[in-house]
C-alpha cells in the first residue's frame, strides 16, 4: 500500500515505529491519503527522497521488501528500511563480522590480516569503515578479491572518516556500503553505537581482534551476544591497554581464536593454511622463540651474531610467522 518512500517518511518525519508502520499497512488506501495529505512536512520529505533517489545509484530496501536480509530479520531491533549502494545481492549470503581497536598496534594488524585471509573464503566480511581494524579486515578481504560490506554510521554517500574514500570506492565496486541513516546524513556520536547493532545482526558470527575496554568493538560483541550471534576473540598482552578488551571478552564466554583454524574448525570448514618452508638458520630461531624474546637474546641462544639473527628476524617477518611486539621483543605468531 505503502512505497518504500513513503515508509522512509513515516519512520523519519512521522517519527513511526516497525510495529506501527506494520499495521498501517494493513489499512486500506483511505489512512494513506489521511496520512499523506494531512503533513505538508511529509510531503515535502518524499519530494526531496524521491528527487536524490532518481539521481543517485542509491538503493532502498525496506523491511517488507523480498532484498531484505534475512538475519536482520531475526534481530530484536531491526532496522526499518536500508539504503545501498553497491551490490545488494550479497546481503543474503553469510556473512561474518571483524571489529576491533581504530587505535591498531602491528600485532592488532598482523592478526586481523592472518585470520581474515580465511574466513573470507568462506563468508563475506561485515565491518564498518573505521580507521583501524575495520580498514584492515576490509582492505585484506579486497586483496583477497573476496567482496566485503561496509555498515556506515552516515548516509552511504557521505565517507568518513574522509581519508578512507580510495577504500569506500574499492567497497562499493567489490561489494556494498549500507546504512539506516538517510544518504546525505553526516555521522553522529550515537549513530556509531546504533549501527553495531546491523554489523552483528548481519553477521553468523563476530571475531574482536584487538580492543580496549572503552572500544565500540566490545558494543558490538554485547550486541552480537544478545542476538544469540557466536562471539569470537583474541587474545593478547595482559599490559596492553588494547587487548584488556578482547582479554575481558574470553573471561567471560567468548571464543578464544589463536590460529584461524579454531574458527574454520567451529563451522565444519578445512582451513586452507598455506605451509611456510624454513631453511635451517630461520628454524634454529624459530624454534628460539618458546616465549617473546629480544634480538640480543635469541643472539646469545643460538650462538649467533646479533647481525645475523635481525636479517632471519626479518625474513620470518617477512614469511608471516614472526611478529616484532611494541616493547621490541618478537614472538611466533602461527
Amino acid at each position: 500500500m505503502f512505497t518504500d518512500v513513503e515508509i522512509v517518511g513515516i519512520h523519519h518525519v512521522l517519527k513511526k515505529g516497525l510495529s506501527e508502520i506494520e499495521e498501517l499497512l494493513n489499512y486500506g488506501t483511505g489512512i494513506k491519503k489521511s496520512i499523506l495529505n494531512s503533513n505538508p512536512e511529509l510531503d515535502i520529505f518524499l519530494r526531496r527522497l524521491e528527487r536524490y533517489l532518481e539521481k543517485s545509484s542509491v538503493r532502498l530496501i525496506t523491511y517488507w521488501s523480498e532484498e531484505y536480509p534475512e538475519a536482520l530479520r531475526e534481530i530484536p531491533d531491526p532496522p526499518v528500511y536500508l539504503f545501498i549502494k553497491g551490490n545488494f545481492e550479497i546481503l543474503n549470503r553469510e556473512m561474518f563480522a571483524v571489529v576491533g581497536t581504530r587505535k591498531l598496534t602491528p600485532y592488532g594488524k598482523t592478526v586481523t590480516v592472518q585470520i581474515t585471509k580465511e574466513i573470507c573464503r568462506h563468508f563475506v566480511i561485515v565491518s564498518g569503515m573505521a580507521y583501524g581494524i575495520d580498514s584492515v579486515a576490509h582492505e585484506t578481504a579486497l586483496l583477497e578479491n573476496c567482496p566485503t560490506v561496509a555498515v556506515l554510521g552516515c548516509g552511504v554517500d557521505v565517507v568518513y572518516p574522509k581519508s578512507n574514500l580510495n577504500l569506500y570506492k574499492r567497497i562499493v565496486e567489490n561489494g556494498c556500503v549500507l546504512s539506516e541513516y538517510l544518504p546525505w546524513e553526516p555521522p553522529k556520536k550515537y549513530t556509531f553505537v546504533q549501527r553495531n547493532r546491523i554489523i552483528s545482526g548481519l553477521s553468523t558470527g563476530i571475531l574482536v581482534t584487538e580492543a580496549g575496554l572503552d572500544s565500540g568493538a566490545l558494543i558490538t560483541a554485547r550486541f552480537a551476544l544478545e542476538q544469540g550471534r557466536d562471539v569470537f576473540a583474541v587474545p593478547g598482552d595482559i599490559m596492553r591497554e588494547s587487548s584488556k578488551g578482547t582479554n575481558y571478552l574470553i573471561k567471560n564466554g567468548a571464543f578464544p581464536v589463536t590460529d584461524p583454524e579454531d574458527i574454520m574448525k567451529y563451522y565444519g570448514f578445512k582451513s586452507h593454511k598455506k605451509l611456510v618452508e624454513l631453511n635451517e638458520a630461520e628454524k634454529e630461531v624459530y624454534n628460539a622463540l618458546s616465549e617473546p624474546r629480544t634480538a640480543e637474546e635469541i643472539s646469545e641462544t643460538v650462538a649467533k651474531s646479533l647481525t645475523e639473527i635481525l636479517v632471519t628476524l626479518t625474513v620470518l617477518e617477512l614469511k608471516g610467522v614472526v611478529l616484532r611486539r611494541d616493547d621490541g621483543t618478537y614472538q611466533r605468531i602461527v
